[in-house]
């Protein structure tokens, strides 16, 4: 076998094919396909789906069940994080272990035909901290933040791109919504610096800088920043000056600008996070923003990816008077909307192995109460399927 033979069997097919493998989510001229088809799907948040594993391994019994039990009820892809809080430091203890693991899920997922969007860097504004910087250091291409954010997107995507469980790659969670707050000092504690403060342009850069690293591994998965629809105010509070408001409601165009920030080359998703309130609930509403946001993801020539949607009162708790009745009319009518306006990947918000955050649309494996959500999404894939 000649040397160069060699060569090309050891590089990935991945790398080097011109067309994607078989099942393989791509997007072109701001249109989401699979298999050379135009795609959509309705999927679900499992958040905390790799806590137990990445602790326990084999033994994390109520995560693989989850994925089971998805499986069965034909969920097609599910959100979850990868990095965040305890898990990175299990990463940065004993790689090995962490990878380990890791492979547990991936290999779970795939048997169970689960796709999966992994969340690599959740909670991203806190990362600095763990190495001693600021948030302002994801603006610093030399800082050991960014530094560990291409070694452990490096690591992630070469492990796995050949899998076919993953969907698509994703930043942050709601990376946006921390960008130029006046009252930022307030949810600084134990790090209240003006260094710690987030800007929108740092912000923006950490999106493309991620972006980057993945696509020089991957070229064909779809990129996602996971950030929320901006504020209401967002441009304003990006380009405030005294005197006036930094809280000045922002005009349509305004707010299409902001929503652009956290798109950047080469992030080819436009990703927003949309609540609807449930005792209040209101379909003319529901379907203005979800239009509003098409339009806008259109404009910017990306797909519209809905990463976390729901129906939702305050912190969700439930009491005697809650009317399970209404809350599934309510849901039902909000995920009709997101099927009218052909949106292409949605995310309901929640699903917990254990229970974890128990509340208004939240299923699991302990209460049950709102686990005809599994149903109501596979019903709403089968029409996709059917059309």
């Amino acid at each position: 076998m000649t040397s160069s033979l060699c060569l090309l069997l050891l590089v990935p097919t991945l790398a080097a094919a011109d067309t994607p493998p078989v099942g393989t989510l791509t997007i072109h001229d701001g249109v989401l396909y699979r298999d050379g088809k135009p795609f959509r799907a309705f999927g679900l948040n499992v958040r905390d789906l790799a806590d137990d594993v990445l602790d326990k391994g084999a033994a994390a019994k109520e995560s693989f069940d989850t994925i089971a039990l998805l499986g069965e009820k034909k969920v097609p892809f599910i959100r979850f994080w990868a990095s965040y809080f305890d898990n990175r430091k299990k990463f940065l203890a004993d790689p090995d272990r962490y990878w380990k693991n890791m492979d547990l899920l991936i290999d779970a997922c795939e048997k169970a035909h689960v796709g999966l969007a992994p969340t690599l860097f959740w909670d991203s504004w806190n990362v600095p901290w763990t190495f001693g910087e600021y948030c302002k250091d994801w603006g610093d291409p030399t800082s050991q933040t960014r530094a560990f954010m291409e070694r452990y997107t490096k690591e992630f995507v070469e492990r796995y791109r050949g899998r076919s469980a993953i969907w698509f790659y994703e930043f942050s969670n709601e990376n946006n919504l921390a960008w130029d707050l006046p009252n930022a000092m307030e949810f600084l504690k134990g790090h209240q610096d003006a260094r710690n403060v987030a800007h929108w342009e740092v912000g923006r850069d950490s999106i493309a800088a991620f972006g980057r690293a993945v696509r020089a591994l991957d070229p064909w998965r779809p990129l996602s920043s996971g950030c929320s629809q901006p504020r209401g105010c967002q441009w304003h509070l990006a380009n405030f000056k005294a005197p006036g408001s930094p809280w000045e409601t922002d005009t349509p165009e305004q707010t299409a600008i902001a929503a652009g920030w956290t798109a950047p080359d080469p992030v080819d998703l436009l990703c927003i996070h949309s609540y609807m309130p449930h005792l209040k609930y209101d379909g003319a509403k529901t379907r203005a923003e979800i239009a509003q946001y098409s339009a806008i993801a259109k404009s910017l020539g990306r797909p519209l990816y809905v990463g976390e949607w729901g129906v939702l009162d305050g912190d969700g708790k439930l009491d005697a008077t809650f009317d399970d009745q209404l809350y599934m009319a309510h849901a039902r009518d909000f995920c009709q909307v997101l099927y009218e306006n052909k949106v292409p990947l949605c995310c309901w918000w929640d699903f917990s192995p254990k229970g974890w955050g128990y509340g208004m649309g939240a299923a699991d494996l302990v209460h049950k109460r709102f686990n005809w959500v599994l149903d109501m999404l596979a019903e709403y894939n089968a029409k996709i399927a059917a059309e």
